[in-house]
């Protein structure tokens, strides 16, 4: 997807009349990189979602709604002061470029009109969404750029508002200036990087599309190209430039998901076409799960960091304690060696470094050599062994708890880790940070504890023969599921060995078929850490069989009179189920 400039120009031509004399009824700021503002305009109450996250940067109208923080930001504050109530005057996008001024009216504290400007621009990490006054004065800006942060431009408070020329032609321009200022590139520039470097509202994306429509490729040097070819580019890019409510062009990839969208057929290879309406319902489509999925995983992503910490350091851990554990299984070595040592004692002398002795506890009846202390005489070489022994006998049985703790505890956090790659709601991870509060892996400010009286949300899918599978995404809801939930007739899954959810086939006493039990399998291998995997086994019980251990940790269970199914995860298979 590139949401270049050409792109623009036909999004602010859909967008503009819906927004133009309507009134900000409503500010919202839902990630510190999100702005939503509700204006009643032409046609009824319509929404601007604006992002100017460095991964995904777009506008566009939506229908979607977001959960808005309870405290809003402080520059939601300083919009809602500056413009609601106040009319939209202009949308406009300033040439071809990735930049959208919207010019609002409205009063100011001393009750006169006031004319201010709303600049969003879509440049990737660069993206930024500025308030300014008529003038230019910067007011405030959802990003502050210092000097120390960019020695180009800076984006301050009381600054003034510019744009940095960038010496490209319009795609408007003749034929004649098209080509020249092709020929003015460097002479071994490729042509798709000539193109989006010399015309303005050009991507990649674009000029391979234009290039795709003519007898070059994209990497031809440009000074081989003769006139003619670019000619033929310019006037393949006329009718695009004069386009009417140009329809949304969807490409998708079947297992992937959406891959792109534009205004028009790409004329590149792609599996599956959707074509829309409008543009802002294809892009609704293409971005509206992408970005929510992307900011759950982004507001993870410093507790990822914190979790994966702990398992690495719990591993390394448990190296150390098999090292040592090990080192105790032949505690019996040092007992042997003492005893030596007592019994030669008379031919033994202090300042010794070493000691062959006959081993009379070896069936072979060999030499042992046996190293001593030199600051010890030989009994106290004796004593410092038999020592040795007791400590090691001793450290056995705690050796084998600390290991048993630590491989649970390593178990516990891949789980975790496992589960943070399926959140799907921003209750998901409520839930998730709760848990880790409780835990006390991360401090409980962080985290909002679902109340008592408040249910977490199952995802439920319907098998082919009818039957209700239901699949716990979360510690929390696994316990949930099995323990509270299920009946004992029902059958419960489990990737064996593997983290991953809890999965129930809800089976009213009834049989349930082979298909069923290989669709839940699935999910079970899906919803686990051998998503990508082929064969994965997959325990299922009855879940009367299963039982939690008194202090557990969160989703931890075991289970008797289980068979294993070995499936692939499929997610044609698992999409075609009716989610209910």
């Amino acid at each position: 997807m590139s949401f270049d400039g050409m792109f623009i120009h036909y999004l602010c031509q859909e967008i503009a009349p819906k927004l133009v004399d309507g009134r900000i009824d409503k500010i919202h700021q839902p990630e510190k990189d999100e702005l939503t503002l509700s204006i009643k305009g032409r046609g009824g109450t319509h929404t601007l979602f604006i992002s100017v996250d460095s991964s995904i940067p777009y506008f566009t109208l939506t229908t979607q709604k977001k959960e808005n923080p309870q405290q809003p930001p402080m520059f939601c504050m300083l919009l809602r002061k500056h413009l609601l109530g106040s009319r939209i005057l202009a949308f406009k996008q300033i040439g071809y470029e990735r930049i959208i001024e919207i010019d609002i009216e409205g009063r100011n504290d001393f009750g006169e009109i006031e004319t201010k400007k709303l600049f969003l621009e879509i440049m990737g990490k660069h993206s930024n969404l500025i308030l300014t006054r008529e003038d230019d004065t910067i007011i405030d800006s959802i990003k502050r750029i210092s000097l120390d942060m960019s020695r180009i431009r800076t984006i301050l408070p009381g600054g003034r508002y510019w744009i940095i020329p960038n010496h490209k032609i319009s795609p408007e321009s003749t034929s004649d200036v098209f080509i020249e200022s092709l020929r003015s590139q460097l002479p071994n520039q490729k042509l798709v990087k000539g193109l989006y470097s010399a015309v303005e509202g050009f991507s990649p994306f674009f000029a391979n599309i234009l290039i795709s429509q003519t007898a070059c490729t994209a990497d031809i040097p440009l000074h081989t190209v003769p006139d003619e070819q670019l000619k033929t580019i310019w006037q393949i890019l006329q009718p695009l430039l004069q386009l009417s409510a140009p329809s949304g062009y969807l490409v998708s990839d079947p297992s992937k998901g959406p891959a792109s969208v534009y205004f028009v057929d790409t004329h590149l290879d792609y599996q599956v076409l959707t074509v829309y309406e409008t543009l802002g319902e294809a892009l609704e489509q293409f971005y509206g799960k992408t970005n929510r999925t992307l900011k759950m995983h982004q507001r993870l992503t410093d507790i990822r960091k914190t979790i994966q910490i702990k398992y690495d350091r719990s591993a390394s851990k448990l190296i150390k304690l098999h090292e040592e554990r090990n080192e105790a299984d032949h505690a019996e070595k040092y007992k042997i060696m003492g005893e030596l040592l007592y019994a030669n004692l008379y031919q033994l002398s202090k300042g010794m470094n070493k000691a062959t002795l006959q081993n009379y506890y070896d069936d072979a009846d060999t030499d042992l050599e046996i190293p001593l202390d030199v600051r010890l005489d030989p009994n106290e070489n004796a004593q410092h062994y038999f020592k040795r022994y007791t400590k090691l006998k001793t450290a056995q049985k705690l050796l084998d708890t600390q290991i048993s703790e630590t491989e649970e505890m390593m178990h516990y956090l891949e789980n975790v880790l496992t589960h943070m790659e399926t959140v799907e709601s921003q209750a998901d991870i409520a839930e998730l940070l709760a848990e880790l509060a409780e835990q006390g892996f991360i401090r409980k400010k962080y985290s909002k504890r679902p109340s008592k009286s408040q249910k977490p949300e199952i995802k439920t899918y319907r098998s082919s023969d009818g039957f209700e599978i239901l699949v716990g995404k979360n510690n929390y809801q696994n316990d949930y599921l099995t323990l509270k939930v299920a009946s004992n007739k029902d059958l419960w899954f489990h990737t064996k060995i593997i983290p991953g959810s809890h999965v129930i086939i809800r089976t009213k006493g009834v049989e349930v078929p082979e298909q069923t039990l290989i669709e839940a399998a699935t999910i079970a291998a899906y919803y686990s850490k051998a998503k990508q995997s082929s064969n994965v086994p997959v325990d299922y019980t009855l879940v009367k069989h299963v039982t939690k251990p008194n202090g557990a940790k969160p989703g931890m269970v075991i289970y008797t009179h289980n068979r294993t199914l070995y499936v692939t995860p499929d997610v044609k298979m698992i999409e075609s189920l009716k989610s209910i």
